[in-house]
């Protein structure tokens, strides 16, 4: 991968382009530094790498966790590290550019926690002996992430588990007859 422009140690994760009109690839540390010096903020020293945090039935989760600094707030983002590099749990929060960013990250693992410990779908025997997935509650809880072999219809991620919208569709189809509301938030916003 390559590495930033700037610090030339960290792998590239955001296309800048600086005041000047030049165009640099760097790193979110970078990125934060110079955030930080341009909007006139103080950063707090945070690693960003990979955090652990343990949810339902004892389950492991690894988060590569982010702090990034923007025009409109400090934030963290928490991207679930997966066996088979499939989108897992994402999990993101945002303050004000004066927040307390300690806790702020406390918010962030918090909101990691409830993530991960919630559960919307359950397996289910039917009647003819067949096993499927189903809502646990009449109700769910998900994400929705770029497909890269179908860009126009969108994975659909639920308990940090990647479905088609053929499969939701199974899983939704005891529910013929029924209405329902879709309701689309940003992944800031707690959805529940």
């Amino acid at each position: 991968m390559r590495k930033c422009d700037i610090c030339e140690k960290n792998d590239v994760n955001i296309n800048l382009v600086l005041p000047d009109g030049d165009n640099k690839a760097i790193c979110w540390e970078c990125n934060n530094n110079l955030m930080a010096e341009e909007l006139g903020i103080q950063l707090m020293p945070f690693d960003n790498g990979v955090y652990e945090y343990t949810g339902l039935n004892g389950q492991k989760h690894k988060f590569r966790i982010y702090k990034i600094v923007n025009p409109v707030g400090i934030g963290f983002e928490a991207n679930e590290i997966t066996e088979e590099d499939d989108p897992g749990y994402k999990v993101c929060i945002l303050g004000e550019l004066d927040c307390d960013q300690q806790d702020l990250f406390k918010q962030l693992e918090g909101k990691i926690k409830k993530t991960i410990s919630a559960k919307y779908l359950e397996t289910a025997s039917l009647p003819d002996g067949q096993t499927r997935l189903l809502l646990k509650n009449d109700d769910v809880v998900g994400r929705l992430e770029y497909n890269e072999f179908d860009g126009e219809v969108p994975l659909v991620i639920i308990d940090g588990q990647v479905f088609s919208w053929e499969e939701l569709g199974r899983m939704l189809n005891i529910y013929e007859g029924f209405q329902f509301k879709l309701s689309i938030h940003d992944i800031i916003e707690d959805a529940e």
